[in-house]
């Protein structure tokens, strides 16, 4: 950024910790302690229920086109930005990463193998989900994943993609990579937030610049995880003895199903709501409703709105807001 602003602007970049912890960044930033920060959004729904519907969560948008169509051509991103403007912070931009897998210490191949499965999954509503599909969950820092499977203390450890789980050494606790990665967190998308008074001080020119930025830096992100988890799996299933296993869409359906009343229940505000209501009819459009019950159990919880349909939601171009007909 420093280079095509011609030095106007010049970003430091600090690790976890090295002026807050991760967990105390919304705060820092509303307070001006950072300018802004790079993160997870679903670590703070207690701030706002939107958060957990700025990145992904199992069974709703389940790739990463899905989720850039949902921002910049369906309104996502206009209806972030209002929202964090609530606490003096300005959303701009989703940052793409990659999905992700779980290392097991046996085979699964249908929804029932995770009845009383003890399992790492970060807590909130993907927590939910499993647990509401009959797995023991037992809310982890990542760090502490390999020691917790080596001792027995669960059974399947879901972190991120496959080259950081071989950083952290699942494979050699969690012989079965469970797969595919729409089944987890399958677009975990991060985003840069800024202090609004930050952003507000920065010309429209370089505002603009960072947008921008943002999505070539999002895909080149994306690209580059994405390489490095097939050269990781590629590792580990054909050097070390790890099995590759991926549920069949019909199974993956089944927690479709059960996740659908946990999509209305953490949606508790007129924001959250319109998102997930949103990225329902982009789902329904795609077709990942298609599964017996599916339609069913969503007129049950948000009545009438797949006759909406998704006619007149959808821009050609977020730049000029062009409608599709």
């Amino acid at each position: 950024m420093s280079e095509i602003s011609n030095g106007r602007l010049n970003i430091e970049t600090y690790p976890e910790g090295g002026i807050v912890g991760t967990f105390d960044l919304f705060d820092a930033a509303m307070a001006g302690t950072v300018d802004g920060w790079i993160c997870w959004p679903q670590y703070w729904p207690g701030k706002h229920a939107l958060s957990v519907y700025v990145s992904s969560f199992p069974y709703g948008l389940d790739m990463a086109w899905m989720w850039e169509v949902w921002f910049y051509n369906m309104g996502g991103i206009d209806l972030a930005r209002s929202d964090y403007t609530k606490f003096g912070l300005q959303y701009v931009a989703p940052i793409q990463t990659g999905p992700n897998y779980a290392h097991c210490t046996k085979p699964l191949t249908k929804m029932e193998d995770w009845n009383g499965l003890k399992c790492r999954y970060p807590g909130g509503m993907i927590a939910e989900i499993y647990k509401k599909a009959g797995a023991s969950v037992i809310i982890l820092p990542g760090g502490e994943i390999y020691t917790s499977m080596a001792t027995g203390v669960v059974d399947f450890g879901e972190y991120v993609g496959h080259a950081m789980n071989r950083e952290l050494g699942l494979h050699e606790v969690g012989k079965y990579i469970i797969g595919p990665g729409q089944m987890h967190q399958p677009v975990d998308l991060q985003a840069l937030i800024m202090n609004k008074k930050s952003w507000d001080k920065l010309p429209a020119d370089l505002q603009r610049m960072l947008e921008i930025g943002c999505e070539d830096y999002s895909w080149s992100m994306h690209r580059n995880i994405m390489s490095s988890d097939l050269v990781a799996l590629d590792w580990m299933v054909n050097v070390y003895g790890n099995v590759y296993m991926e549920l069949p869409a019909a199974e993956r359906a089944k927690f479709r199903l059960v996740a659908v009343e946990l999509w209305y229940k953490w949606a508790t505000d007129d924001a959250s709501m319109q998102a997930i209501r949103s990225q329902i009819l982009l789902m329904d459009a795609i077709g990942l409703l298609e599964f017996p019950g599916i339609k069913d159990e969503v007129e049950k919880y948000f009545p009438g709105l797949l006759a909406e349909g998704i006619q007149g939601q959808i821009v050609e171009d977020y730049w000029t807001g062009t409608v599709v007909e």
